[in-house]
């Protein structure tokens, strides 16, 4: 059953994929410097991935996967699981929980495309298309928040 709210949700969800599509497109042209794609860019806007950091946080390897599932536990240890964990771009990551009032939002992301959570169910998915470390972070009326790390690479 398709309820306003899916529908708002999945057209706002085209609309942010598209727009970070559009600017994934642009990768092949030639940076002032010589450097090529994503790398150009990124020393352009000054986006940096920090994908240097993986080694410091020794992540679970879901890459090779097209869709993941990442339980969150308000109340227990770890309070993402798996977490941390590293995928590859454009896969489904599903994030569940059990309190229906919860929300699951960006703590740090470093990415073009900005992805902005979810407020509300118990589940959320999305699709990060950007490679690089993020924070995710849940919260809801009974718990304060609670943080997860994720790195996106490209396949």
């Amino acid at each position: 059953m398709w309820t306003r709210r899916t529908v708002v949700g999945t057209a706002c969800a085209t609309v942010l994929v598209a727009g970070c599509l559009e600017e994934e497109s642009d990768a092949g042209e030639e940076g002032s410097d010589g450097t090529e794609g994503a790398d150009a860019e990124a020393e352009s806007d000054g986006y940096d991935p920090r994908l240097d950091e993986i080694d410091a946080y020794d992540p679970v390897d879901r890459t090779g996967e097209s869709e993941i599932t990442i339980d969150i536990s308000s109340e227990g240890e770890p309070a993402f699981d798996p977490d941390p964990v590293v995928v590859d771009s454009n896969t489904e990551v599903r994030w569940r929980w059990g309190d229906s009032d919860g929300a699951i939002e960006p703590v740090e992301m470093h990415s073009p495309c900005q992805w902005s959570g979810s407020d509300g169910g118990s589940s959320h998915s999305w699709m990060f298309p950007f490679e690089g470390k993020y924070v995710i972070g849940y919260s809801s009326s009974d718990v304060e928040e609670v943080t997860g790390t994720m790195f996106v690479v490209d396949p």
